[in-house]
């Protein structure tokens, strides 16, 4: 995933910093650099964002035909703006979860700057990006549901997954 404020580009400084541990618990995932990038046993991975923890259940869960379904949104005709706006209408309107994760991936891709930010009422708003081909990280969600097996995702406050921690863990 694009995300504004993610740690991708502080990756080999917090990889350094991290102890070893038999789990590593991650009350604030975001989009997932440091769990693509460490090695541990097993994960918590927590966020308050309920479409993100959806989308990493769903992808962990289906991801074969999570990922032949998504590819199909990545086309020239949904990269127009007009297409854009209907189909995050479509997002905010929608009860499917797994329909909802496929948009939430399209809208991370096509939305400006990789933002994630809803209004007042709940609704997904962030712009369209003007990318002149998104790129859809196929290869990149392979990965991920392949590590999300080591992985348990949660939504819920940073506080419940500090009380998660046990002897052994590490929270970053």
């Amino acid at each position: 995933l694009k995300c504004a404020g993610g740690k991708y580009g502080l990756i080999d400084e917090i990889c350094q910093r991290l102890p070893e541990g038999n789990k590593l618990i991650e009350p604030f995932v975001g989009a997932g650099s440091v769990f693509l990038n460490t090695d541990f046993p097993q994960y918590i991975l927590n966020d308050i964002n309920p479409d993100l923890i959806n989308l990493y259940n769903i992808v962990k869960s289906q991801s074969e035909y999570f990922i032949q379904e998504a590819e199909k949104l990545f086309c020239a005709a949904n990269n127009q703006p007009l297409r854009f706006y209907e189909l995050r209408k479509e997002f905010n309107q929608s009860n499917d979860v797994f329909y909802k994760s496929l948009l939430f991936l399209y809208l991370n891709r096509h939305g400006y700057n990789g933002l994630c930010r809803y209004n007042l009422s709940g609704g997904f708003n962030v712009p369209f990006g003007k990318y002149k081909a998104p790129y859809f990280p196929k290869n990149e969600l392979y990965y991920f549901a392949e590590k999300s097996q080591k992985a348990m995702f949660t939504c819920e406050s940073f506080q419940n997954s500090f009380a998660r921690a046990r002897k052994g863990n590490v929270i970053y």
